[in-house]
């Protein structure tokens, strides 16, 4: 396989690059400082959204490490009560004011709530921005498969999603969604990909770490870049943000990542609440 590197990027169908690796910053207890460090260790890739309630913050994390917005890629999303044409364009603008940005890398509709007809106006609200040149690519979060399809079905919906970012680790392998998205060029973005530290010590996963001299996350993590994931890790530690990115320069082997695939059972880190086959 080609070599990956943290500098690594999945195409996306809006002709933009998405980086592998990113920086998840949901439930940050020092998310400036915490962007600002993994910035400092080469992420250029930020994960945020309105309901983090983190946008600020991690703007200013941007504008703190003096890297230009052209070297990063930074991702937001439109939180559920603003799903109207006028509301996702409002809080497309609401983000930029808080990042700082001139443009939004991805913007994701966060939720397929409330409802059909309210996520397919926000969805037109999110062309509106890329029309004006506010965001470069969108996309959707926590959606299944029927819930895209009912999308690319309405009028006036001319830009498909370029990503579908849904919890996905070992554990919960979402295979449905995965097989979809490949068959509709949609990137799998995956979040909680280390759920949330609650099976880390799986003896399967530790048994493979001994074996490559590695940490159990970074077997996790380098196990989504190889199937081809997106993955977007988050925490406030600096030491951990470091271990999160020694995923390159090794790989697991076809064997290894079988006995991996077969972990799957549907274990939900977030108990089931972001379960894109529970809405409508």
């Amino acid at each position: 396989m080609t070599e990956l590197q943290i500098t690594s990027t999945l195409a996306l169908k809006s002709g933009h690059q998405i980086p592998i690796l990113g920086f998840g910053t949901c439930a940050s207890a020092t998310c400036t400082q915490s962007a600002v460090a993994a910035i400092r260790n080469s992420y250029i890739h930020l994960d945020t959204a309105q309901i983090y309630q983190n946008e600020a913050e991690t703007g200013a994390a941007i504008a703190e490490s003096q890297m230009e917005h052209s070297k990063l890629f930074v991702c937001s999303k439109l939180w559920e009560d603003m799903y109207t044409r006028e509301g996702a364009l409002a809080g497309v603008e609401g983000s930029l004011k808080k990042l700082g940005l001139q443009s939004i890398d991805l913007y994701l509709l966060h939720t397929p709530r409330p409802g059909r007809r309210a996520r397919t106006q926000a969805w037109l609200g999110l062309q509106d921005a890329v029309e004006k040149g506010l965001v470069r690519s969108i996309g959707v979060s926590n959606w299944a498969p029927k819930h895209i399809e009912q999308l690319i079905a309405e009028d006036g919906v001319y830009i498909h999603p370029a990503v579908d970012q849904v919890e996905l680790h070992p554990w919960n392998q979402q295979r449905e969604i995965v097989e979809y998205c490949r068959s509709k060029n949609v990137v799998v973005v995956a979040y909680s990909p280390l759920t949330q530290g609650q099976r880390l010590n799986d003896e399967t996963i530790v048994k493979l770490a001994r074996k490559y001299g590695k940490t159990p996350a970074q077997i996790v993590l380098r196990w989504g870049i190889q199937k081809g994931f997106v993955v977007i890790p988050k925490s406030d530690k600096e030491a951990r943000i470091i271990e999160n990115k020694q995923i390159f320069g090794w790989e697991i082997s076809n064997e290894d990542i079988a006995t991996i695939n077969s972990l799957d059972e549907g274990q939900k880190a977030n108990l089931g609440e972001w379960d894109p086959h529970a809405w409508d």
